[in-house]
Order: structure tokens, then C-alpha cells, then sequence
């Protein structure tokens, strides 16, 4: 007997008794045709409501034997695609190939067991790496928020593994190094957080998100002067982009917040590069709150005194 092989539910055993008089080579063809033909279309989204429920609904007519046993990748896969998460992770559960593994951790991230999720990934990585970065790079917008939330546990580690596991996804994601780096340093581990974006800019070094985020770290650490000098970069590699992207990076708000708090803390006047973002990116509310505050305070600054009037500082 394969190893593959699992017990048909026994709502599944009523069906294909029901089913009898329809040849085991005859659904063998059914199964295959809709297999094909959604491999064909290759849009699971489009498909989701016909196509894929009809084709899981023949796999599971299929009786217990090889030809059932050497479809199970295909029947665990339509499972998931058809949003039964648990039929796609009983399905899989046992199996060695790396499409079950794979269904099976996705399965898993779907169904929310996020620690149930990390142990079978500790699990299978020895095995089978490439199944479980597979899962890992399916399921990461759902991965995610659940490590994030994994992170304010008691023991955070599983969160902090799999943001880990992200960053070291190749080809190497500059998005992940960053998330990664959150990840550190909201555990306190602010050495490994600056370590992890200079590897994030050496891999990336015009990224401008990733020295805006290394730029905020280094300012909530009081590293004011290297957070400016990294803002500023930024910014320079902002306005050498070419239209219609120049102008809309972030660090320009946050050297507009060091002007606005400590005028002169960010070098060269950043009031003209923030006018021209903001015609850029009208709705840059922060941006615009900040340089509004800023105009105003220079106006003050420059506006003579009047006679009788009371001292405002």
C-alpha cells in the first residue's frame, strides 16, 4: 500500500457507493479532463466558483488504490484552491511528496494554526526546503500579521522565526529585511535590527523605504545626526528618480518633522523639496501639516514686533 494513501471520510465512502454504477476508469477520466483544464485556464481566482469545487468533487469519488494515490498532490491542491482548507490538510497530512508538504503548511497558515504552522515547518526544512519556502512565499500575507501578533507573546520566538525565514527568501526582498528588522527591534534587539539593514542596503542600496525605516531607528535611538544624514540620502536618491516616481518617497516628511521641531536640525532647507512633493502627492497630509507648520513659523519668525503686543514665546 503507498504510504500516500488515507481513509476516505466516510461522508466520501457513501458517495462513491452512491456513485457505483459510474466506472473507476470513467472518473479516473473526469478527474483528469478538470485537472487539465484548470492547469490550462492557470487563473485560480477566475475559476474558484465552477471549475475547481467540480474537479476536488471528482477527486473524491475516486476509490482507494494507486490511481487515487498517485493524484493525491492534484486532489490536495484543488482542495486548498477551493477554499476547503481542512479536507486540503487532511488530504495532505502524512504525505512526503513536496506538494503535500507544501499544501499542508498552507493549509495550516490558512486555517490560522500559526504554531501548529511553525512546527511543521521546523519540520520539513531538513527535507524539503524548496516545499516549504513554497508555503512560506504563498502564504506570507497571511503569515504575517500572525507573527506580528506571535511577537507580543511571552515567547515570541515563533514570530521571530518566520520573520527570519521571510528575510532569507531568495532572491532577497529589501521588504523583508525591513519587516525583519521591525521585528528585532520591537524585541529590543537593536544591534541586530541596524545590523539588518545594512545588509538590507547593501543588498538594496537605493531602497528608499528601507533607509527611511533605518533612518527612524536610528532617530528613536537618539542617533539624531547619522538619522538625518540617512534621510537626506534618501531624499537624494528620491529626486533622481525619473517621473512619475521622483518626489514620492517618504523621508522627506520625516526631515520636514526634524525642521519643524528643531529648525536647522536638517541641514539644507527641506522646505522647497517638500512644496514640490506635496504637488506631487496632494494627499501627503502629514507632509503638508508639517510644512504648513514650518511656513508659518518662519513667518512669525520674520513678522516685526508690535508695539503693546504680548509676548507669545
Amino acid at each position: 500500500m503507498s504510504r500516500h494513501r488515507i481513509a476516505l471520510p466516510l461522508a466520501v465512502a457513501l458517495t462513491a457507493v452512491a456513485l457505483g454504477a459510474q466506472s473507476q476508469t470513467e472518473l479516473l477520466a473526469d478527474f483528469d479532463r478538470l485537472w487539465r483544464e484548470w492547469n490550462t485556464r492557470g487563473d485560480v481566482a477566475a475559476d474558484a466558483g465552477e471549475l475547481v469545487p467540480r474537479a476536488c468533487d471528482a477527486f473524491l469519488r475516486l476509490a482507494p488504490g494507486p490511481a487515487r494515490d498517485e493524484r493525491l498532490p492534484a486532489g490536495a491542491a484543488l482542495a486548498l484552491a477551493a477554499g476547503r482548507n481542512e479536507l486540503a490538510l487532511e488530504l495532505a497530512t502524512g504525505g512526503e511528496l513536496p506538494e503535500l508538504v507544501t499544501v499542508r503548511l498552507r493549509a495550516l497558515a490558512r486555517l490560522g494554526r500559526f504554531d501548529a504552522f511553525v512546527d511543521g515547518l521546523l519540520e520539513v526544512l531538513p527535507a524539503a526546503p524548496a516545499a516549504a519556502r513554497a508555503a512560506l512565499e504563498s502564504e506570507e500575507g497571511r503569515l504575517l500579521p500572525m507573527a506580528a501578533e506571535a511577537l507580543r507573546r511571552e515567547d515570541p520566538t515563533p514570530g521571530k522565526f518566520v520573520f527570519q525565514m521571510l528575510a532569507r527568501l531568495e532572491p532577497v526582498q529589501s521588504y523583508r529585511i525591513a519587516n525583519a528588522a521591525l521585528c528585532l527591534r520591537q524585541l529590543g534587539d537593536v544591534d541586530a535590527a541596524l545590523a539588518m539593514y545594512e545588509r538590507g542596503r547593501e543588498l538594496a542600496p537605493d531602497d528608499l523605504q528601507l533607509l527611511n525605516d533605518q533612518g527612524l531607528l536610528l532617530r528613536g535611538i537618539g542617533r539624531h545626526d547619522e538619522a538625518i544624514a540617512t534621510f537626506r540620502r534618501a531624499v537624494a536618491l528620491d529626486l533622481e528618480r525619473p517621473e512619475p516616481m521622483k518626489g514620492r518617497g517618504p523621508a522627506i516628511t520625516n526631515l520636514m518633522l526634524s525642521e519643524c521641531l528643531q529648525p536647522g536640525s536638517a541641514g539644507d532647507d527641506p522646505l522647497p523639496i517638500a512644496v514640490d512633493a506635496l504637488r506631487r502627492r496632494p494627499d501627503a497630509r502629514l507632509l503638508r501639516r508639517l510644512t504648513l507648520d514650518v511656513q508659518l513659523d518662519r513667518l512669525e519668525q520674520r513678522r516685526p514686533p508690535v508695539a503693546g503686543a504680548p509676548d507669545r514665546r
